[in-house]
């Protein structure tokens, strides 16, 4: 997370004023892209964390759920939370089911 939160950093401080047009729109795809397959492994993430019912657990607290949890740390509206739970479980893949021990 911390090289990602530099790469994003290294992003921010970019003078973009020197570039063409057409680097400029390619940049505009290239950075959708990356935000399409951050969104996918944030969803994956989500879903981890609501299936444990973890959500609090980094304030060693226990949220009464997820989407509330969303809420209240990210300051997401209701309807945003809520869609990306459901979002989230919908993505994740159904648990394997346990062999059968004899």
């Amino acid at each position: 997370m911390t090289a990602l939160a530099a790469a994003v950093d290294d992003l921010a401080a970019q003078d973009l004023h020197g570039l063409s047009d057409a680097v400029r729109a390619e940049r505009v795809l290239q950075l959708r892209r990356l935000l399409d397959r951050l969104e996918g492994h944030w969803l994956n993430e989500l879903a981890g964390v609501d299936a444990r019912s973890a959500a609090g657990a980094e304030d060693g607290v226990q949220a009464g759920s997820t989407a509330g949890w969303l809420r209240g740390r990210l300051r997401m509206g209701a309807a945003a939370a809520s869609n990306a739970v459901r979002t989230a479980r919908a993505c994740s893949p159904a648990p394997s089911p346990e062999p059968v021990r004899p």
